[in-house]
């Protein structure tokens, strides 16, 4: 079963490490290890073939919204003004169970220091994820 782990952050969340337009808030040190232990859970996920895929993402001043108005895609940037928190990363896993999406969900969760959105990823159209 496919689920995808998603992290949600304000604008800080990329200051936190540098990726912003500021200085990083964490130290060089505290930096390297978030980035170590990202690469080994990924690691450990890919040596369980447990891994699709994964990616954080860049800081919210480079999105664009994209609408479709009077047949002609138009584009702005930015996300929506009002969200006060925006996708900050995710990784698509497919494991064994529900449980298992939890398990893991749960130990990125604790590396990122945040909590994280879990949601079964649909094999095909109008079709129901099994828990």
């Amino acid at each position: 079963m496919k689920y995808m782990i998603m992290t949600f952050g304000d604008e800080s969340a990329w200051d936190t490490l540098g990726l912003g337009g500021t200085q990083a808030t964490w130290s060089e040190d505290e930096v390297a290890e978030h980035f170590r232990a990202m690469g080994e859970f990924y690691a450990d996920l890919a040596a369980s073939g447990e891994m699709v895929t994964g990616f954080g993402l860049a800081d919210p001043s480079h999105t664009v919204t994209v609408a479709m108005r009077d047949g002609r895609p138009v584009a702005s940037d930015g996300p929506y003004a009002e969200a006060k928190e925006v996708l900050a990363g995710f990784g698509i896993i497919d494991v064994a169970s529900h449980d298992r999406a939890v398990e893991v969900a749960a130990r990125f969760a604790v590396l990122v220091q945040t909590r994280v959105e879990l949601r079964p990823v649909m094999d095909g159209a109008g079709q129901d994820p099994e828990h």
